[in-house]
């Protein structure tokens, strides 16, 4: 239900990066007394009582080649656009999200975190696992409850972190199987393709892992740089080493420079990539058609336009009330409206614990308990235990195939493809 007197609104504000606030909808006459149990509520940073105001922080990049990020903070702006109005878990209240632009660097994001953090309640979507890990001491320090944008193994357990979707690092034991299943590979070499980083690192760990269950052939493993703007030498490793399957891993631009690139040597193997990979720019940049042929990618939720997932229409309801002229983005839109829900719904049992000090978003983070799939957008149902080490992350995940025909460029091939090889990995991994 929309209010006639909702805005949304995103401005950029110069600052050691680039900081960008959104204010989503308009506070009512509703959402109870502002405490517990009509007690008075024990306010903290990014919170003003008064005005029941709350800012809530995000780091992500928006310059460069990660520009079309921003769709995250959308993606953020419009869930809590949803999370305000009448009904809402936040009615009554107006809550303004400021993002940092960490241009994905993690010397660069440390800073950034620390000017702002005593002036949010939360941080709601970080991008990059090397940069959660190098602000995981401040985030303990602080007691800050941060929800990253995808975690790796080494951040899945960790305490204030609030795993929302499935692992970025695990969609090689998913991908794997299903192109045994439906592209028929099984005697295929399979070979990978990975960034020289944590995130590339733990992709491998499980490309190894899921070769291994299957009884698949392995080839060669390469590696590049983040950033690179070559791989000619890693594509001549993978073509004379016969691999006929590639497990990607990594962000930015790099899909489009392995197409360009492979095409120029004509070859021509199952390219296997994960959604850290995506960009809007796969289905219409120069290595569109050579994509389109080979690779097959990953992602959580739905095609959008689809009605497989309950949630899609909605988000996409909530996006464009934020911003009717939204470009769609398959995969930063969801990951931020799926963490701003989340984020919605932790902040919302602070309140009714009359307490929404960093102690007490802590502590209503640990009574979200399962959070359920009901949108099926998350990849299944979200645990958040007690205790950081009994989280359970979702596993099911939606293939697609790179088409420019539709409006993100990804055509959905397979809605919440279930594989057996993730759940035995996670448990392997698990403390």
């Amino acid at each position: 239900m929309k209010s006639a007197r909702t805005t949304g609104w995103i401005a950029l504000i110069a600052a050691t990066g680039i900081a960008l606030a959104g204010c989503a909808g308009t506070p009512t006459s509703g959402g109870g007394d502002g405490g517990g149990g009509g007690g008075e509520l024990v306010s903290g940073p990014g919170i003003d009582v008064d005005t029941k105001t709350i800012r809530v922080g995000a780091l992500v990049p928006v310059s460069g080649v990660f520009a079309g990020a921003i769709t995250n903070i959308e993606g953020i702006e419009a869930a809590f656009h949803r999370a305000t109005q009448p009904g809402g878990d936040l009615e009554g209240w107006t809550v303004e999200v400021v993002n940092q632009d960490t241009k994905y660097d993690a010397a660069t994001a440390i800073p950034l975190y620390e000017g702002f953090k005593d002036d949010i309640s939360m941080v709601t979507v970080v991008l990059g696992s090397t940069i959660i890990d190098a602000l995981l001491p401040s985030i303990e320090a602080d007691n800050m409850t941060l929800i990253p944008g995808g975690t790796t193994p080494n951040l899945q357990w960790e305490n204030h972190i609030v795993p929302s979707l499935p692992m970025t690092s695990v969609h090689a034991s998913s991908l794997i199987p299903y192109a045994v299943d439906e592209y028929d590979v099984g005697d295929a070499t399979f070979c990978s393709l990975t960034v020289e980083d944590a995130l590339g690192g733990y992709i491998q760990e499980n490309f190894d892992y899921t070769v291994e269950a299957l009884g698949l052939t392995k080839g060669i493993d390469t590696k590049f740089a983040p950033n690179a703007d070559q791989l000619t030498a890693q594509i001549t490793s993978l073509k004379d080493a016969g691999c006929e399957v590639v497990m990607t891993g990594g962000v930015g631009g790099f899909l489009q420079t392995l197409a360009v690139q492979a095409s120029q040597q004509d070859y021509a193997p199952l390219v296997l990539a994960g959604n850290s990979s995506y960009n809007i720019t796969l289905a219409t940049g120069p290595g569109a058609d050579w994509l389109s042929e080979n690779a097959i990618i990953s992602v959580p939720g739905d095609e959008w336009l689809g009605t497989n997932a309950p949630g899609q229409a909605m988000m996409i309801e909530d996006l464009t009330a934020i911003n009717p002229d939204v470009v769609p983005t398959a995969n930063a839109h969801l990951t931020g409206y799926v963490n701003g829900l989340l984020s919605a719904k932790i902040l919302a049992q602070a309140i009714a614990d009359g307490d929404v000090s960093r102690e007490g978003v802590a502590t209503a983070l640990s009574e979200v308990g399962t959070w359920v799939d009901e949108l099926g957008l998350t990849g299944g149902d979200v645990v958040i235990g007690a205790t950081a080490a009994e989280n359970v992350p979702p596993t099911k995940l939606s293939m697609f195939r790179i088409d420019a025909e539709v409006p993100t460029g990804l055509k959905l091939e397979k809605y919440y493809y279930e594989s057996a090889v993730t759940d035995d990995y996670i448990a392997s991994i698990t403390p």
